[in-house]
């Protein structure tokens, strides 16, 4: 019988992935054209005051991938973590799995709307994972239940 916490761990992996591959397409500005390097350099040289400090576009395009790459991999331990939790007590993982599921399916419905196909499969993998293991856990929590 399959249990949440594999659900959950798989969930963690996949977050992983997702992080890795967050971290690695993101690197570096992509520039095959010059049409998008004209588009960079852009970004690069506007420079304007924000809250005592001067940023460009693109410091806030490079801050915004950093933070969205330290929290993919955060979820992912927290993922990870839910598993754990999962095992011993159903009734306390429930409200985080939940809160995990929201946060994957709002991350799907971003990546469907704005990115492309590898961000789109792996956030839907992420709620795959994720809603399986919630669907579990509450089976779970049922057959723990006095």
């Amino acid at each position: 019988m399959m249990k949440s916490w594999i659900w959950f761990r798989a969930l963690a992996v996949v977050l992983a992935i997702f992080t890795v591959g967050h971290t690695v397409g993101t690197k570096s500005s992509i520039t095959n054209t010059p049409q998008e390097a004209a588009v960079i350099s852009a970004m690069q040289a506007y420079r304007f005051p924000v809250m005592g400090f001067v940023r460009s576009y693109w410091d806030f395009y490079r801050g915004f991938s950093v933070t969205i790459t330290v929290l993919l991999g955060v979820l992912a331990v927290i993922a990870w973590q839910l598993g754990a939790i999962s095992r011993r007590n159903p009734e306390t993982a429930v409200p985080i799995a939940i809160t995990v599921l929201i946060g994957c399916a709002a991350n799907a419905a971003v990546s469907w709307k704005y990115f492309f196909a590898a961000p789109m499969l792996t956030s839907a993998a992420t709620v795959l994972c994720a809603g399986v293991g919630v669907a579990l856990l509450a089976r779970e929590r049922r057959a723990h239940a006095p």
